[in-house]
């Protein structure tokens, strides 16, 4: 997404389809079960796949949609199922049970990683009709990587912990999009009414220094708001793990260095996708929401948010 001048009339329809799609995912993140929200995910993850073969088409690459639509369900299956199973294998078992699972696990994941990204690379170097058999076999793993991989590191998280309630995990799956997606907002109207200096010209003509630091200060808002939420109402199930990553004042500073870190790679995100538009020759994914653009403008910010976090999460419980 970017903070580009509004044309007259296109700010208020970019407003009301941006919190109707919201509104959409907020019901269906907190009263679907977790197996449908994972296929929701994934569902996602196709449809922005779509559209990115649809722009790289336009510029002579095509890349296998079905192939890539099918590794990204066996993916998503993969990955739902082995969490299901770890939870439910976990109870009860002793540390060094649960270290010997995840070695297990970890192991079985990479090589099934491996299976699909080669599956896909010969799928287009053996068809005799692609044109660009190397360029193209790259960008089809880069893109199955890019989008499916990425997006499927909000399942762990939406998954905690082990039981049959996911409530807390599907929560900071929501906190972790809200951040994500508040930068976008404060980046766009702060962007639209106080820009002035061009942060990357080459890549978002329309995106803005101020526009960005109006973003971050929109997520770290936000992010206040879901802490100062877990204190107030200290028994809510679904602000457990809030509770538990913020439990002290060194907590919280990495919390909101966590956001930092995250809005950062949102914007990153951006900007990639920025690039592959550029490259393309168009200006939106698709036309598929109004005034904002396709399923591919609306999830760049948020593809790479996950993995961060988990590094972020994983390095502060080291350090701290």
């Amino acid at each position: 997404m970017s903070d580009e001048q509004p044309k007259k009339g296109s700010k208020t329809k970019r407003v009301v389809c941006g919190l109707s799609v919201a509104a959409v995912w907020l019901i269906a993140i907190f009263l679907l079960p977790v197996w449908a929200l994972a296929g929701l995910v994934a569902a996602s993850a196709g449809i922005c796949l779509y559209e990115l073969c649809a722009m790289l088409r336009k510029v002579g690459y095509a890349l296998p949609f079905g192939w890539l639509a099918a590794a990204t369900a066996a993916w998503f299956a993969y990955v739902y199922t082995c969490l299901w199973g770890f939870a439910r294998l976990s109870d009860g078992m002793n540390g060094a049970a649960v270290g010997a699972a995840v070695i297990v696990g970890t192991s079985l994941s990479l090589a099934f990683f491996a299976v699909i990204v080669a599956a896909l690379f010969f799928r287009v170097l053996l068809d005799s009709r692609v044109q660009k058999p190397m360029e193209t076999a790259a960008l089809t793993v880069g893109a199955f990587v890019y989008i499916p991989f990425m997006l499927a590191f909000l399942l762990p998280i939406a998954m905690w912990p082990a039981g049959e309630s996911h409530a807390a995990g599907i929560f900071l799956a929501f906190a972790l999009i809200l951040v994500t997606k508040l930068s976008d907002t404060g980046g766009y109207f702060i962007g639209t009414a106080f820009g002035r200096h061009k942060m990357c010209p080459r890549l978002s003509p329309g995106k803005s220094w101020e526009g960005t630091v109006g973003g971050y200060v929109f997520s770290l808002i936000g992010a206040g708001c879901v802490i100062a939420a877990s204190r107030v109402w200290p028994d809510a199930p679904c602000l457990a793990f809030v509770r538990e990553l913020t439990a002290t004042t060194g907590a919280v500073l990495w919390a909101l260095l966590t956001v930092v870190v995250v809005v950062t790679v949102g914007i990153c995100g951006d900007l990639l996708e920025s690039l592959f538009k550029r490259q393309c020759g168009v200006k939106d994914s698709s036309a598929l929401f109004p005034a904002m653009g396709g399923f591919f403008d609306t999830f760049d910010s948020i593809i790479f948010v996950p993995a961060t976090f988990f590094f972020m999460a994983t390095l502060g419980a080291v350090l701290l």
